[in-house]
């Protein structure tokens, strides 16, 4: 069996990091100016969009597993958060939406027409879903979330609030009545965080993702959205070894390049070590995900735990290549360190995802253990 990404798949993930490669606006020096309003349109231009929307509502009808490596490059490019955000929320549409959402809203996905941004965090909680305060009621939604990523360039949002009691998955248009943003003071300002204020605001009837199987919608939203984190993170990391790499060939000290020292050649090789360890987790959890398989949780929280710590690691490792200079505003190596931390604490942070791994591994030991009793018995 071959486990690896055929040619169509990694010709879509180095497809993407050439495009996102046009726009040095993204990796700029300065974060608060790394914004470029057409890198949306050129990847819908390139059917980014259309890829997970299946091919009865326009789209191309691809797996999140096709799809990983496009992921990785987007990290890479320091692609806009509202990129990830459209393709997680297509998983969901595609999985939990009816006919009616199916009809109403993956066309326009596919399109490039709608730009999503996820609204999950709330200030003051944690990342348990049940722990959320924002309320759907008669009179609409109400609530606060914080950290939605591109908020003001959204069309619309998907916001983790409380339907009938229980946690569940609302979309709600930019323009509905009672949508307010407040934008965050944050280190990365190039990802456009904002406070989205709901102050009963409206929904359409069609508004709820997944009803009859909300718990299962908002569980695969954190496990999707932890996945293509992760990828995202491993993104960031491999395009930060490639740059130490090539700055320690090209940089000269007492008489050759820092390269050839072995101080430098060992930062080298344990930053490739732990990329290609943190891809063999990254990858696997799409596949997890993509299969829906009884591992997706453990699989996606090992992912997002590991491969935070990989790219913060990598970026300060090649932050201290680069010497004195790295450190400087505009050598712009900073960029990738801001939004590898941001991604680090989205969608559960490193603890929070290390303790999930930890409660489902002894879960899953308890079941065999007694599947093992009841067998012998």
């Amino acid at each position: 069996m071959n486990f690896g990404f055929d040619e169509e798949q990694i010709s879509l993930g180095e497809t993407i990091a050439q495009m996102l490669g046009d726009f040095p606006a993204l990796t700029a020096s300065d974060p608060a100016e790394a914004r470029d309003a057409s890198v949306w349109s050129a990847l819908a231009d390139l059917g980014l969009f259309s890829l997970l929307v299946p091919e009865a509502e326009g789209g191309v009808g691809l797996s999140l597993v096709d799809v990983a490596l496009a992921v990785e490059s987007l990290g890479g490019g320091l692609a806009p958060p509202s990129v990830v955000s459209t393709l997680i929320v297509t998983d969901l549409i595609v999985r939990f939406g009816t006919p009616a959402q199916k009809q109403a809203w993956l066309p326009r996905i596919a399109a490039g027409e709608a730009r999503i941004a996820l609204a999950v965090q709330e200030a003051g909680l944690g990342y348990d879903a049940a722990d959320i305060t924002t309320t759907v009621g008669g009179n609409g939604v109400t609530g606060r979330k914080i950290l939605v990523g591109d908020a003001a360039e959204a069309d619309m949002f998907v916001v983790l609030a409380l339907v009938d009691g229980k946690p569940g998955l609302v979309v709600v248009d930019q323009n509905a009545t009672g949508v307010a943003l407040r934008p965050h003071q944050d280190i990365d300002p190039s990802s456009g965080y904002c406070e989205l204020i709901l102050e009963s605001a409206g929904l359409a009837d069609i508004a709820i993702i997944g009803h009859k199987d909300a718990t299962e919608a908002v569980a695969r939203l954190m496990d999707v959205g932890a996945t293509l984190s992760a990828a995202m993170m491993m993104g960031i990391a491999s395009r930060m070894l490639d740059t130490a790499v090539e700055y320690a060939k090209t940089r000269v000290q007492f008489g050759k390049p820092i390269g050839a020292f072995q101080a430098i050649k060992h930062r080298c090789a344990d930053m490739a070590v732990a990329i290609e360890a943190g891809r063999s987790a990254v990858y696997y959890a799409f596949w997890a995900v993509t299969e829906d398989a009884p591992d997706r949780s453990r699989a996606s929280s090992m992912a997002k735990a590991y491969c935070g710590d990989v790219g913060r690691q990598v970026c300060n490792e090649a932050i201290q290549i680069h010497g004195g200079m790295g450190f400087t505003w505009e050598l712009g190596l900073h960029r990738f360190l801001r939004r590898n931390k941001v991604l680090e604490h989205g969608f559960g942070s490193q603890i929070w995802h290390y303790e999930r791994v930890i409660g489902e591994t002894i879960a899953a030991r308890t079941a065999a253990t007694a599947e093992h009793r009841r067998n012998a018995a």
